[in-house]
């Protein structure tokens, strides 16, 4: 098979480019499409996850772990938010207890964290979303302010340089990385509300909000990144040109969604 001429930062633009209207016009619909969308992307985390955490019996781990997420999907969509809630928990202990009986000791030490680190940014994402009147702009304004986090990383790190992180992690990423990361991400909320939320929240408010997301969105993206380290991996796939996985893409997403949504309540819009 012929290489690519193309370079990791235009396959990430030309996968970006396919993928946001995607996702955007998902959140756009709403209802059914929303929640389909979210089911395509739990079901193909959960591949991701358990083929990297598991050498054995990764097929039945796999669909263990998609039709309980999905199925606590569904939960979720149709209301009963505290029996998808444990959903993903009953989920979790089967992981744990099966890895345990088969005496697969390297892998049920990590492998049950998946359905709570997916599921939970889930299920988060579907209730953000659930909102008739301002749940579009609610997700819109998540997926755009991690967006700028993600943007303003790569190229405030790219060109700065300097101080590495944590090296034995995520070895490219910098502490100028990360500020710039959140100022980008701080400047996105204010845009945010002014065009889409209009919350009554003082500017430096939402600017500090969007910065703290960043931050998570961030975490996020290192959580990833030593669980990748843990099994010697590169990238938890090869589904999206120039971002490796599903789980690549949506790292910061996970830790962000859970943020936000406690937000919105707090605001309580």
């Amino acid at each position: 098979m012929a290489k690519s001429n193309l370079s990791s930062l235009q396959l990430r633009i030309i996968s970006a480019l396919i993928l946001a209207p995607i996702a955007v016009g998902a959140v756009y619909l709403g209802g059914v499409w929303f929640a389909l969308f979210l089911a395509i992307s739990v079901a193909g985390m959960s591949w991701e996850w358990c083929k990297t955490s598991f050498q054995k019996n990764r097929s039945s781990y796999t669909l263990l772990v998609s039709i309980w997420l999905v199925v606590a999907l569904y939960f979720a969509f149709e209301g009963f938010l505290e029996a998808s809630l444990l959903g993903v928990v009953v989920a979790s202990a089967a992981l744990m207890g099966l890895t345990w009986f088969r005496k697969e000791e390297r892998e049920w030490k990590g492998g049950f964290l998946g359905p709570i680190y997916i599921g939970i940014p889930a299920i988060c994402l579907l209730e953000l979303r659930g909102n008739e009147d301002i749940g579009m702009f609610w997700t819109l304004a998540l997926f755009l302010i991690v967006w700028a986090t993600d943007i303003g990383a790569f190229f405030v790190g790219r060109g700065i340089g300097g101080a590495k992180i944590a090296t034995s992690i995520s070895p490219n990423k910098t502490w100028a990385g990360l500020i710039g990361g959140a100022l980008c991400a701080g400047f996105t909320a204010i845009l945010v509300n002014e065009h889409l939320l209009t919350l009554e929240v003082p500017a430096h408010i939402l600017a500090i909000s969007g910065a703290l997301i960043a931050v998570l969105a961030q975490v996020g993206d290192f959580t990833e990144s030593g669980w990748k380290r843990y099994f010697d991996i590169k990238d938890a796939s090869n589904l999206i040109p120039g971002h490796g996985g599903i789980l690549d893409r949506l790292d910061g997403v996970l830790f962000a969604a859970p943020a936000l949504y406690f937000l919105k309540n707090i605001v309580g819009s």
